[in-house]
């Protein structure tokens, strides 16, 4: 589905004929939550379909500054589409041009419990189980940048995953519930519906790790 046909999708859900109660702005507004929602359940059972890679070189430090990557990877300067959403691993690699994998460190949930060969996500900024020398490769999730606004003239591409699509209009049509305080037994059982239906689908016959990745890279230090 494009966001063009998830919009009308939604608005045949809230029939709303009143422009003034349910805007434009609005509907964006509810649908980037939507998919932003759509991605998490997806990612709940198969992070890597929205996986992306950020390469960068480290000398002599243990610490990557997440907000002074180029592109920011977090803080107020990062933007969607680049913000890091989610950490999946980070490997060590042979070269930012060749990217082939050496090993893959070991993810802690504190900066406290690192081994020499680990790393962990300390607010923006990864750290290192010590000094390090050499190229890596992030792995991670970035936030959506789909804008939903009605009035753009080319719809912007999603995913692959257009059989489940229907499920980003459910999922705006609870946040508008919300606001409108009337709950839609039937949009709220199919939506139900569709999450057992997608998790079956992601848990079947795919390589959890066999996304395609867009490449950044930053050959420096920090």
């Amino acid at each position: 589905m494009t966001p063009t046909q998830i919009i009308d999708m939604f608005k045949s859900y809230t029939d709303e004929a009143d422009r003034t109660f349910l805007t434009d702005a609005q509907i964006g507004l509810y649908l980037d939550g939507a998919y932003a929602d759509f991605r998490r359940e997806v990612c709940n059972t198969d992070p890597y379909i929205y996986s992306t890679e950020f390469l960068f070189s480290l000398s002599s430090t243990n610490t990557l500054d997440l907000t002074a990557t180029i592109p920011a990877l977090a803080g107020q300067t990062a933007v969607p589409g680049s913000k890091l959403e989610r950490v999946l691993r980070i490997a060590r690699i042979n070269s930012l041009t060749e990217n082939k994998v050496v090993e893959y460190l070991d993810a802690s949930p504190a900066e406290t419990g690192l081994g020499l060969f680990g790393y962990a996500l300390v607010r923006n900024k990864i750290v290192f189980g010590g000094a390090s020398n050499g190229d890596y490769r992030l792995e991670y999730v970035p936030q959506h940048d789909i804008n939903f606004d009605p009035s753009i003239a080319v719809p912007p591409y999603l995913d692959d995953l257009d059989s489940f699509h229907d499920m980003i209009p459910l999922y705006g049509y609870q946040r508008y519930a919300i606001r409108d305080g009337a709950d839609n037994i039937q949009v709220l059982q199919e939506l139900k519906n569709k999450k057992f239906a997608l998790a079956e689908f992601l848990q079947s016959g795919r390589s959890h790790q066999g996304s395609s990745y867009v490449r950044r890279s930053y050959d420096g230090s920090w």
